[in-house]
């Protein structure tokens, strides 16, 4: 029998699905999601695509699931009731936190309210210094004590962060053996497991939200296991990750944190994969469902990384996908007018575009416009409706500038990559603005992160914290501490059944400038470092810190701050099709759409009969199953081999 893939992508307003079969065979649907237990729009949907591919749900044998549950419980603090420990002294970490102020000109910006109190903040006495040595030693007494004060706190999630546990753990280990012999239903994270690095303000605030969203997390996935046994699947559960790559359920149930982005990330690697596909190596991909936009910058085949993420203003530094997140889709109705509301009374929606996925109500729409917006200014319902989608484009492109412009990239060099049931409406009006050239709609953008997700590899980020000086002198101790993270890299994915030649292995290095308080990471070559390596290093990294801070200091000493090793096994991957339809696809008719202040009879293609080779000029329409695509005067348009039709826009010119 023929076996399949299934990736589940948990939005906040759609639930969608790929299954892909080993023969290409390719299929999608879309749920409503279930906030409440979203493991209901799963099992649906499940059901639905099975009986829409008619296959036997055995036939599943890979299933990975992108999850919103860890954040949602970030965003909302509604996560565990948990308590951390800390080394005496040191229980106001999280509640100081820096002194960066997150807008800082903004003189009522409000940082995020810490995700415990200050009374269950509690302190051992123990003391390990930065070198590893212990000065003072935990003693049976402190941990008796910490003990009876979890237990009186009444708390379901313990995070452990101890001072320097980063280069000695002992104490952290100490006092998780202990509180899960004496308190085995609490769930413990500790912070040398999570994230072994400096910085005790970032590894107590990641330490603590994996805390805070593990017991959620845990019983989701319990949960969510036991239920796909009901549909007659048979295969193992895997979750994405924040950085891209696949994780157990086991393992995601453990760190938890580390799946916040987990839905995010799978469009991004549909960019990624796109970029692999085509001639276009270098993308910004622009993710617009029905509450928010998820924008990340690919460059020459490859996405970007960070260390320094965040979610909902809390610190979670942990390996993530370079991804900036804005309020910004379709909504789910109500009485405020949304952005639907303002592309449906223009005609760049209509009902009949989303049958079956959403019922759209013309009818409410013009009020809630006209009601809220159109008369308190004067405004006719397009002159409205315009300015609503005026104001949301220029919040979207200064989001896409973040990424690009500020980070030493010209977005004219770049293509744009609409994703998710909104953004190939928007994406003309996008591309102009930032003088982009050339867009690239994929075959099934509405479903775009459940498609990146089958390009996957389970992956595991290893880290590090090792300050010296980079001289040619190190390359011998470097080279010493890769090899034990190697190791332990190796060991944890032969133990997930990995081969070695299903097995890679690349390794970065956190370098600054001596004294900054903030760094690069560099990828180094090769197995192992030589001293002809340094130099090149060096001005490599000279040149990112030009292009990233818009200067250099070439002559100032360089230092290595942290070593970071990722692990990758090697899963199937997606078959490229060929694409196939008509080259001559006509209109299915025209409509009357709003644009640049007057009414344009438009014609409407359905994507389906388009081919390789078919070619238009805007303005058009384009619609399909999971959204729908605006074509401005001006624009030309093609269908290349892969389906994927490519835009060519009327940029704005701009002076260099």
């Amino acid at each position: 029998m023929t076996r399949y893939k299934l990736a589940i992508d948990t939005g906040g307003t759609f639930t969608d699905f790929c299954l892909m079969g080993e023969n290409g065979e390719f299929h999608i649907a879309k749920e409503p999601s279930t906030p409440a237990d979203p493991s209901r729009a799963v099992l649906a949907g499940i059901k639905n695509i099975v009986q829409k591919a008619g296959i036997d749900p055995g036939q599943i044998d890979f299933i990975l699931h992108g999850t919103t549950v860890a954040t949602n419980a970030i965003l909302e603090r509604k996560g565990a009731r948990l308590a951390l420990i800390t080394t005496k002294g040191f229980r106001d970490i999280i509640y100081i936190g820096r002194q960066n102020r997150p807008h800082l000109y903004n003189f009522w910006a409000i940082k995020p309210p810490p995700l415990l109190p200050r009374h269950l903040v509690l302190e051992v006495n123990e003391r390990v210094l930065a070198d590893g040595t212990v000065q003072a030693a935990l003693a049976e007494k402190e941990i008796q004590s910490v003990i009876v004060q979890v237990e009186e706190s009444g708390v379901e999630s313990v995070a452990i962060c101890l001072l320097h546990s980063y280069i000695n753990p002992v104490h952290e280990i100490t006092l998780k053996n202990a509180i899960k012999q004496h308190l085995p239903h609490l769930s413990v994270t500790i912070s040398s497991e999570i994230l072994p690095e400096f910085r005790e303000y970032e590894r107590t605030s990641t330490t603590v939200i994996n805390a805070l969203v593990k017991p959620l997390t845990d019983k989701y996935i319990r949960l969510l296991e036991k239920d796909l046994t009901t549909t007659g699947v048979k295969s193992e559960l895997f979750i994405m990750q924040s950085n891209g790559g696949v994780l157990t359920a086991p393992q995601a149930r453990e760190q938890s944190a580390r799946i916040a982005l987990s839905g995010p990330a799978g469009g991004v690697l549909a960019g990624v994969y796109l970029a692999g596909l085509t001639a276009n190596k270098n993308l910004i991909t622009a993710d617009m469902g029905g509450t928010s936009m998820d924008i990340c910058l690919i460059h020459n085949g490859k996405s970007r990384f960070t260390t320094e993420g965040s979610v909902g203003g809390y610190p979670l530094r942990l390996p993530m996908l370079d991804i900036h997140t804005i309020g910004a889709g379709y909504g789910l109705g109500g009485e405020e007018p949304t952005v639907t509301d303002a592309n449906l009374l223009l005609g760049r929606l209509d009902p009949a575009d989303l049958t079956g996925v959403k019922t759209l109500k013309p009818e409410l729409a013009a009020r809630a416009v006209g009601e809220k917006i159109g008369g308190p200014l004067g405004l006719t319902l397009e002159e409205a409706s315009e300015g609503i989608i005026r104001v949301v484009n220029a919040n979207m492109v200064r989001a896409m500038r973040l990424v690009s412009v500020q980070k030493g990239y010209d977005p004219r060099d770049f293509v744009l990559a609409p994703f998710g049931g909104a953004c190939p409406l928007q994406a003309v009006e996008l591309a102009r603005d930032l003088g982009i050239p050339r867009i690239m709609v994929p075959p099934h953008p509405g479903v775009a992160s459940a498609w990146g997700m089958l390009s996957a590899d389970v992956r595991h980020d290893y880290s590090l914290t090792h300050i010296v000086n980079l001289t040619p002198a190190v390359c011998a101790e470097i080279n010493g501490e890769f090899a034990r993270l190697n190791e332990q890299g190796r060991e944890d994915l032969a133990r997930e059944g990995f081969a070695e030649p299903e097995m890679s292995f690349s390794r970065f290095l956190d370098i600054r400038y001596q004294g900054q308080s903030y760094e690069l990471t560099l990828s180094i070559p090769g197995n192992s470092l030589i001293e002809a390596d340094i130099q090149i290093i060096i001005r490599r990294f000279h040149r990112l810190h030009q292009q990233n801070y818009g200067y250099c200091r070439e002559k100032a000493p360089v230092e290595i701050v942290t070593l970071r090793l990722t692990t990758a096994g090697a899963l199937p991957k997606i078959s490229p099709q060929l694409h196939t339809g008509a080259q001559e696809a006509t209109a299915l008719g025209t409509r009357q759409v709003y644009l640049s202040g007057a009414y344009h009879q438009v014609p409407v293609y359905a994507r389906q009969r388009i081919g390789p080779g078919w070619r238009a000029a805007g303005p058009a329409v384009i619609t399909q199953a999971d959204t729908t695509t605006l074509l401005w005067p001006g624009d030309r348009v093609y269908c290349d081999r892969w389906g994927n039709i490519l835009i060519e826009t009327k940029v704005r010119q701009y002076e260099d």
